[in-house]
């Protein structure tokens, strides 16, 4: 591997690079590196927007001081987005996904840049936004270009880039566990990828730089609400269920506006951010709370310190008024903090109403908002697993998991079956953007070898004469043979092979025993599709000998790429045919 001419003069990096197992050790040390690289820069993002914010006043209603930064900082980070580098726009989280499904792992530094200061600028502003997102993404930009500058191979730059991500969410969140599991949720797409170490250990990192940096621990003061009785479950499955309705409502919302400006504006993108801007100056007079983060709101909700029905209402009608208009716009910002909120303020609103008819046969209305928060995320995102862990490390209250967990599922399940996709998934797919889902790696797996391959193959006696097998296999269209001998296979052979020995008739290679291939790539048949599609791409081999696990040497089968793509194909017809989309 060829290091920066820069750094060959440090022994520590030749050291490191020499040999492949130089090549994990290197690996380990950008892990570390790429974690705490980007808790600093998560550190200097939240700071740079609180200070600003604090400073000019955008969190609450507008000043002339407020208005004239606000509208000078959006007009910056506006131009910027939709004039230098539309890749700053929005969360960047589909970004980065496509960056490891497209481009090998490989995100633009300056981009990213780039996307440090318009979030700065447009989170600043008072859009109803959240740092999580964008820090995600550049946390995903440092781990990729560090891998790059340390010229690692695709393979680890696109690993980089996931441990990145995890340590963005980590070190804004404080959330390290849910970060891990976003990563691999969302980003990765599989909850099983090989680089789960790696990914915990960064998260690990830029959680405990984050804290030893910002001199806190939690993102909210710890609460404990008990379950009284088991009747209170039926009211968090209302929750459930009320916030896959809403949180769908709010994603079809976001899509609308999109398409309703695209035509309306005719694409003048730095309009609609201009316009979306004086909508919240406007909004600031009417209800503050629906500005900025929402920080502070949530906390008032999940200590219960807002308790009338009506301001919960008012505050969750225009937080999702707002949060539909500036994710909508395309300013640079994340979802995390405003669904967070609406979900707050949604479980709030009918803990409330639930007091109200049913008195102390209800739940607490904090415990309500908690499982309001998990559900609508779960709805909005899809990654029922981040939202159960991230609403348990925010609030560090252990006794509403399992009420958590069951309105979640509600939650999720209803969400799937009225639309289709999380919101990344349908704004990409809205931009022309294809990202791949979880179900082109889940038909895969869930295919087995035995499923596609041929069960009575073409094989070879080990006893024929090269002769002979030259004779068998002529008009043949098959190129590769399994050999035999006793009902045993003892090798594989080639129509090349066969021709090659003949031509050549070397002393001693009487029998295609002589000449075959002893070492053999096999495959089992309980194996999944991809482990066969991986080991022919691997080895640059046409098929694959299917032998039984209770002994390799018995040949049940082959398989050959051709019979994957068959296979596949058909089960992916008859899927499309069976479970039609829901949004159609």
């Amino acid at each position: 591997m060829k290091l920066p001419k820069d750094f060959t003069q440090f022994a520590l990096f030749r050291r490191l690079f020499r040999t492949e197992a130089g090549e994990e050790r290197a690996y380990f040390t950008l892990t570390l590196l790429t974690g705490f690289v980007t808790a600093i820069v998560a550190v200097m993002l939240d700071k740079s927007i609180r200070l600003l914010t604090i400073y000019f006043g955008t969190n609450t209603a507008f000043t002339l001081k407020a208005f004239i930064f606000g509208l000078v900082a959006t007009f910056i980070s506006g131009w910027i987005t939709t004039r230098k580098y539309p890749s700053t726009a929005g969360s960047g989280i589909p970004g980065a996904r496509v960056a490891l499904a497209v481009f090998n792992g490989k995100l633009p530094f300056f981009s990213s840049i780039a996307k440090f200061f318009v979030s700065i600028l447009s989170l600043s502003s008072g859009f109803s936004l959240g740092r999580e997102g964008p820090t995600v993404a550049i946390g995903a930009s440092v781990g990729s270009n560090i891998g790059t500058f340390f010229h690692m191979s695709k393979k680890r730059v696109k690993s980089l880039l996931a441990i990145g991500a995890a340590s963005g969410l980590a070190a804004a969140f404080n959330t390290p566990i849910a970060a891990v599991v976003f990563t691999l949720e969302e980003v990765v797409g599989d909850l099983n990828a090989r680089m789960l170490g790696s990914i915990v250990i960064a998260a690990v990192v830029a959680s405990v730089t984050s804290q030893a940096l910002q001199g806190h621990t939690n993102a909210y003061p710890e609460i404990h609400y008990a379950i009284r009785n088991y009747r209170e479950m039926f009211f968090f499955i209302g929750v459930g269920i009320t916030a896959s309705i809403m949180g769908v409502l709010w994603v079809k919302s976001v899509l609308f506006y999109r398409k309703f400006s695209l035509n309306f504006l005719h694409g003048h993108k730095l309009g609609l951010i201009m316009l979306t801007f004086l909508a919240m100056a406007g909004l600031s007079f009417v209800e503050p709370k629906a500005l900025g983060m929402g920080h502070s709101s949530i906390e008032e909700l999940l200590l219960s310190l807002i308790y009338d029905w009506r301001v919960l209402i008012a505050l969750f009608g225009f937080k999702f008024l707002a949060s539909v208009l500036c994710y909508g716009s395309g300013i640079s910002g994340g979802l995390f903090m405003p669904i967070l909120l609406l979900g707050a303020s949604l479980g709030g609103v009918l803990g409330t109403g639930a007091q109200l008819q049913f008195g102390d046969l209800s739940p607490h209305s904090g415990a309500m908002a908690i499982i309001g928060m998990g559900s609508f995320f779960a709805a909005v995102t899809r990654s029922p697993f981040t939202s159960i862990i991230m609403v348990f490390e925010l609030t560090r209250d252990y006794n509403v998991i399992i009420p958590l967990m069951i309105s979640n599922i509600f939650s999720f399940a209803l969400a799937s079956r009225i639309h289709k996709g999380s919101v990344y998934e349908n704004i990409s797919e809205q931009d022309g953007i294809h990202l791949p889902t979880r179900d082109d790696n889940e038909l895969l797996e869930s295919l087995t070898v035995e499923e596609a391959m041929i069960k009575e193959p073409i094989t070879l006696s080990a006893q024929l004469s090269i002769k002979e097998a030259r004779e068998k296999v002529r008009d043949s269209i098959v190129s590769g043979f399994p050999v035999l001998k006793d009902g045993v296979m003892i090798g594989i052979i080639s129509i090349a092979d066969i021709g090659q020995a003949y031509a050549k008739r070397k002393k001693g290679q009487s029998t295609i025993e002589d000449i075959c291939t002893k070492g053999v790539i096999k495959v089992y048949p309980d194996q999944s599709l991809l482990v066969a599609f991986h080991k022919l791409n691997q080895f640059n081999i046409s098929r694959l000998p299917v032998v039984s696990r209770l002994n390799d040497k018995r040949l049940v089968g082959i398989i050959s790429p051709e019979d994957i793509v068959n296979k596949f194909g058909y089960k992916l017809a008859v899927q499309k045919k069976v479970t039609p989309d829901p949004a159609s």
